[in-house]
């Protein structure tokens, strides 16, 4: 019976920890091109198992709802399950899981897990290179490169004098540029010129006295300009990938992800305190979430989703 219950949790919240045994996931493997079969295999589902375990409470809440009973008692039904499970597994028989595998115990009392293949809802599809007769295939050998039979070698130094002629031919685009600009400015500076006379010769000069031109400053308020906020389109999010319906076991997987080195997760419930989650804060831009993704996907080996 605890057989069929692991299968149907595992494959209700892709994830199934089973107390003193070990803990089954549903990993996700997307489609890769076989260069050697020209095949585009398809994404597909891999079960996998670790010996490794935390009892999140999610076999014993299913538990407790397919057979009606309630948690302390399930508790008792799930122990005598799991010693039935084990001593199973001591006689040395594969335990089979429908849908999943099967779980063997070896010699040195190690746990081995033979995984069922899962079904495939797309099957592979066959690629064949196109060659074109004007594009010349390239094939790297070492630090040669052979093109049509021919080698090009990648070692060879590119001399700096092609460079540097480049950058000289732009001098007869500059240098004209720069006489232009100049003649401009010395006729602009001639007509301002003509309309003023030296102080020597101006009677006016003789007989009015100098005046201090006074500065006038602009009003105060007018001072102070408002520099434009900076412009910041990066957004606060949560990749959750583990989520809890009980407070006490999600903050004993923080305590437990903390100690095995993951200091980044974070623990917070949701706005009607149904659920727990477990994640990890990201500050990005909107197009860097797929990578955040990725990234929690692989370091945790488990199903994530953004929470905002």
């Amino acid at each position: 019976m605890l057989q069929q219950y692991i299968t149907e949790v595992l494959f209700k919240q892709q994830a199934c920890s089973v107390p003193q045994v070990g803990t089954f996931t549903i990993q996700h493997i997307p489609a890769h091109f076989s260069v050697v079969d020209h095949m585009l295999n398809p994404p597909r589902q891999q079960v996998t198992f670790e010996s490794r375990w935390e009892d999140d409470g999610s076999c014993l809440h299913w538990i407790s709802q397919k057979e009606n009973l309630i948690e302390t008692v399930a508790a008792f039904k799930m122990d005598r399950y799991l010693q039935d499970f084990r001593e199973r597994l001591q006689t040395g028989l594969p335990m089979d899981l429908p849908g999943i595998g099967s779980l063997r115990l070896d010699p040195v009392g190690q746990i081995r897990f033979t995984p069922q293949e899962l079904p495939d809802l797309w099957l592979p599809i066959s690629l064949q290179p196109v060659l074109r007769p004007e594009t010349a295939q390239k094939i790297l050998q070492g630090n040669t490169e052979v093109v049509n039979h021919e080698v090009v070698e990648h070692t060879t130094v590119v001399p700096e004098a092609f460079e540097s002629g480049g950058r000289f031919r732009w001098w007869w685009v500059a240098v004209p540029a720069v006489l232009v600009a100049a003649g401009v400015s010395a006729w602009l500076l001639k007509d301002k010129l003509r309309d003023y006379s030296f102080a020597g010769n101006s009677p006016a000069a003789v007989d009015t006295p100098f005046t201090a031109p006074v500065a006038v400053m602009p009003p105060a308020d007018t001072l102070e300009t408002v520099a434009p906020p900076p412009v910041n389109d990066s957004i606060d999010y949560y990749v959750v990938f583990q989520t809890f319906r009980q407070k006490e076991t999600a903050e004993k997987s923080l305590r437990n992800r903390i100690a095995w080195g993951y200091p980044e997760v974070v623990l917070y419930a949701s706005a009607d305190s149904s659920r727990y989650n477990l994640a990890v804060p990201f500050r990005s831009m909107p197009a860097d979430t797929l990578m955040a993704l990725d990234s929690v996907r692989t370091k945790f080996n488990s199903p994530v989703h953004i929470e905002y």
